[in-house]
């Protein structure tokens, strides 16, 4: 089905929201297990989603990015259970409840199921499928 993958576009569409941000000195262990330490002074804003949403927690530590603004911002340290930590250091205007895109676009900026499979070392479908329950859907 090589001759219709031009024809293929995402459908799916997974947001959340900034629940707080914080500003973090440089040297702070960031998540469980101080898996990623501030390099510099960051702002750093906690997202209210987590593995148990479905967001892959083998993500963790893989240079994955979100987008907040239209812009990509990178995940800090690992993914929880109900919270994700990403890097809006470079976004001034970041506040608590900005839209949070993992999967789709926003802006000129896209983040697909593929891009998030490979950096987890799975396929597509199990990135899908795992989005829980407690995920709020919206069908059109």
């Amino acid at each position: 089905m090589p001759e219709f993958q031009s024809l293929l576009r995402p459908a799916m569409t997974w947001k959340t929201r900034i629940a707080l941000i914080r500003e973090m000195p440089a040297g702070h262990g960031i998540s469980y297990g101080r898996t990623f330490i501030t390099p510099r002074k960051m702002r750093v804003a906690t997202l209210s989603c987590g593995y148990a949403d479905g967001y892959p927690r083998h993500l963790s530590n893989r240079g994955i990015s979100v987008l907040v603004r239209g812009q990509r911002c990178a995940l800090l340290g690992r993914v929880t259970m109900d919270l994700i930590m990403i890097d809006v250091s470079h976004l001034a205007g970041a506040a608590a409840g900005d839209e949070v895109v993992l999967i789709g676009r926003q802006g000129d900026e896209e983040i697909c199921c593929a891009e998030l499979a490979d950096r987890a070392e799975t396929i597509t479908w199990e990135i899908t499928t795992r989005i829980g329950a407690r995920v709020r859907r919206v069908y059109l």
